[in-house]
């Protein structure tokens, strides 16, 4: 996973919020520090493999996933696993993008 950029959590959610068109609700935009982004996410993550996996194939369209990288993933052994893995494709892609925008904003 590429290395966070210290103090962009909060935009880090709104980034992941709005590319899963989630509702505020769901408390990513109280989070600290990644470790409790990547919690909350993966729980997120979970609820859609089970229960709307359209929403969650949607999302990882609009996310510009690999989808090489996304059938490995879900190739994993265990929801917990595959959950996890997706995540990290999530945060390491969204991380990606707010690089580049702050590359370009300046």
């Amino acid at each position: 996973m590429p290395k966070f950029i210290e103090g962009k959590e909060t935009r880090l959610s709104e980034l992941i919020i709005q590319d899963f068109n989630l509702d505020t609700e769901q408390g990513l935009l109280e989070v600290g520090h990644l470790d409790e982004l990547r919690e909350k996410l993966e729980k997120i993550v979970a609820y859609l493999l089970d229960n709307d996996f359209e929403r969650l194939l949607n999302a990882m369209y609009r996310l510009d996933i690999n989808e090489d990288k996304f059938k490995i993933a879900l190739s994993g052994m265990g929801k917990k696993v595959i959950s996890a893995e997706i995540t990290d494709l999530i945060i390491s892609r969204e991380i990606q993008k707010l690089k580049t925008r702050m590359k370009y904003r300046s």
